[in-house]
């Protein structure tokens, strides 16, 4: 393990203690009652489920300790989603109070309004994490037209299927998986892409919900392409390159392959795999030093960052994932103030770039302000075109 990983994974427990023990100085000192007593109980056994079951799907290896770990880890996960509210709730609650002790009209909040506040603010979130939950399975199709220079010498379409960050894990199952073949499927697909983070932090959990059985089912005559992501390297990037290739699936690795004699698709290294495993990440140009110069080039690149690379070398289109798009508002607010897109279409020069918010979820498994997203890409190849300057 990295000392950027372990620095990662100290500053994040740090953050997770410090929220809950503000949450918990706010709900506690209201608990007397009986019932009361009994929900600050059930608030801490919250708490401490997600970091219990983590340390124990570590440590643990008997089957019943790894069904309570994952019993664990998903009733945490989905605490996850409430504690970010239960903690806006604690803050609004402290910068009113704050308020009012500078401004006379305004009346201060005794025991009883506290209690009051918080019932009704449980509920709520309550509400709004299931609601969350629902949203997180049921993703759209985006659509996205390219019109692309080509050497053809007649107009032809290409259309293929983008699918970032499926997580396979927890909470991407065997029967999710089977529901996102049929639906890449039922699109009818000449070609696929997975653009990273196809599994989440384990290749076993993955193999055992059967991915590469499922993988083997989709339907796509010039082939499915896959780039790595910063978490298919935490789980062991060539684990989860042996797994895609048994499903048919090409890992492309800082290298390209040209595509139905029609365009260049280039597959990079993650930019955060060295902090996983050490890999490096080739530059573009090297990557493209001895491609051919007369086709049209699509990156798959998990994390949008870097984008000036692409753009400096022409890529007709680059695709990535990584963001989720906050996956939880307000966390939208910061990964648009991290990336120069956290979703959505950018054009840059002469290179388009669309960031996914995701198929799959990270942590809890809700998304608040994003739906899950499959793209069906209509690639135009016209020979009427204009070629991209080089």
């Amino acid at each position: 393990m990295g000392l950027s990983l372990i620095f990662f994974i100290v500053v994040a427990l740090s953050i997770y203690f410090l929220t809950n023990y503000y949450i918990f100085i706010h709900i506690v000192p209201l608990c007397h009652t009986p019932a009361g007593k009994a929900v600050a109980v059930l608030l801490i056994l919250h708490m401490i489920a997600y970091p219990c079951g983590r340390i124990l799907q570590a440590i643990v290896s008997t089957e019943a300790l790894v069904k309570i770990s994952a019993a664990l880890t998903a009733i945490g996960s989905y605490y996850l989603a409430f504690m970010v509210y239960a903690f806006f709730l604690a803050l609004l609650e402290d910068i009113y109070q704050f308020l009012a002790s500078l401004f006379s009209f305004l009346p201060l909040l005794d025991g009883t309004s506290k209690a009051a506040l918080w019932k009704l603010g449980i509920c709520i979130i309550i509400v709004i994490v299931t609601l969350g939950s629902i949203n997180a399975k049921r993703p759209r199709v985006v659509n996205l037209d390219m019109d692309m220079p080509c050497s053809c010498t007649s107009p032809r379409s290409i259309r293929a299927v983008a699918v970032s960050d499926m997580h396979v894990g927890p909470f991407m199952r065997n029967s999710r998986i089977r529901e996102l073949v049929d639906r890449i499927n039922s699109l009818s697909p000449d070609l696929v892409f997975f653009v990273g983070d196809i599994v989440d932090e384990s290749v076993s959990t993955a193999i055992e919900e059967g991915l590469a059985d499922e993988l083997k089912d989709i339907k796509a005559p010039l082939g499915v392409y896959a780039s790595p992501g910063n978490h298919d390297h935490y789980a062991g990037i060539d684990a989860v390159e042996k797994v895609l290739k048994q499903a048919g699936v090409k890992m492309l690795r800082d290298e390209f392959t040209v595509v139905g004699d029609a365009f260049l698709l280039v597959g990079r290294e993650d930019a955060m795999a060295s902090r996983f495993d050490g890999s490096t990440r080739k530059p573009l140009s090297s990557i493209l030093k001895s491609a051919p110069k007369d086709r049209p080039i699509v990156v798959l690149d998990h994390t949008p960052v870097g984008l000036d690379e692409a753009t400096s070398l022409n890529v007709t289109l680059q695709l990535s994932g990584h963001t989720h798009n906050g996956q939880i508002w307000p966390f939208n607010l910061i990964t648009g103030l991290v990336f120069e897109k956290s979703w959505g279409i950018l054009r840059k020069g002469n290179t388009v770039f669309y960031v996914s918010c995701g198929y799959g979820t990270w942590g809890p498994p809700v998304r608040l302000g994003s739906v899950p997203e499959i793209i069906l890409l209509n690639l135009k190849l016209d020979p009427k075109v204009e070629p991209i300057a080089e």
